[in-house]
């Protein structure tokens, strides 16, 4: 009985704080929400075969490093050296896999951002699962208190925050049109997050020896959040822009003034919705939304036209945006 409750209760653990964190990153993505079904593939992938992957190559490594031993040193390389590579290859592999086959979804290095968060969110629910049962098991009630806390609130944000550094490069790259960073910007920001990764497990290992090892970690991991969130500000105002410019164009033609309006201010365009809802007027507040994520959509396909040209469905997609706007204004 006790082990189905610490079943549960882990579940439940994980997965609350999971969906408070998965609802933040996709509030996050303000101006152009990602579609779910890419959302739930990528956190999926975090979840499940990330997980495997990392294990099996964790095993796999762990033959060579015993020689150092079962002390620190041993603890310090599977931690330190190995986890943060294999387990930031497998989650960074989803990012990968929207960049390269659904290329459209890429927009910038907020959606690069978004889908790393989500693959990160996806490996650490069911990372901390099995940390959780695993503390409950070994040790009881007081070790499963601690464990929670401490991973799935203070440190809670912690794979999303690494995998996100790799995203954030890849959505960069995307728009780049130099040969040199579309390789190497991706490759840095893998190391990026396999650096601040190794940085937190360095801390937690020593936490068994020193409580400075435990707040190393804490200093290194926010630092590192309130960072990235100044990266998706600065992403925020510049998407603003993009859409200023390239909707301006657009209206008269493609776009009444007051859709305008709403597309430019995510204040006025929240608003809007919210008001819709508080009448009751769910066919008002479902085409706010579709009109805001056209017209949205259309602005940063525009960026892109002008910014890589045409990369083969770019004027399509443009087009069919256009048409879809004008169907939905009617």
């Amino acid at each position: 009985m006790q082990i189905l409750l610490g079943v549960t209760l882990s579940l439940l653990a994980g997965g609350i704080a999971t969906a408070l964190y998965a609802w933040l990153v996709w509030w996050l993505d303000r101006h152009e929400k990602e579609p779910w079904w890419l959302l739930v593939l990528v956190f999926v992938w975090g979840a499940v075969p990330a997980v495997v992957l990392s294990v099996v190559a964790e095993v796999i490594l762990d033959v060579p490093i015993s020689v150092l031993g079962q002390g620190l040193a041993y603890e310090i390389a599977g931690t330190s050296l190995v986890a943060p590579v294999v387990e930031e290859v497998a989650k960074g592999l989803a990012v990968f896999g929207v960049l390269f086959f659904v290329r459209r979804e890429m927009d910038n290095v907020l959606d690069g951002i978004v889908y790393g968060a989500m693959a990160g969110l996806g490996f650490a629910l069911t990372e901390n699962f099995f940390y959780f049962v695993g503390s409950l098991l070994k040790v009881g009630w007081g070790l499963w208190v601690v464990v929670v806390l401490t991973r799935a609130i203070i440190f809670g944000l912690n794979h999303a925050f690494f995998t996100g550094i790799t995203g954030a490069a890849l959505g960069y790259a995307r728009l780049s049109t130099n040969a040199a960073t579309r390789l190497f910007v991706p490759l840095l920001g893998l190391s990026g997050a396999i650096l601040f990764h190794a940085v937190h497990n360095f801390g937690a290992t020593l936490a068994s020896v020193t409580c400075f090892g435990l707040l190393f970690s804490l200093v290194a991991d926010w630092g590192g959040i309130l960072m990235l969130g100044v990266v998706i500000g600065l992403v925020w105002r510049q998407e603003k822009q993009w859409i200023q410019t390239q909707l301006k164009s657009e209206v008269g033609t493609t776009l009444r003034r007051d859709v305008y309006d709403l597309a430019v201010s995510y204040r006025k365009r929240v608003r809007t919705q919210l008001r819709a809802l508080c009448r009751g007027d769910v066919r008002a507040w479902r085409l706010s939304r579709r009109l805001t994520q056209a017209a949205t959509e259309l602005a940063f396909k525009k960026h892109q036209l002008a910014t890589l040209g045409d990369e083969g469905e770019t004027k399509q997609l443009i087009e069919g945006l256009r048409d879809r706007l004008v169907k939905l204004q009617r």
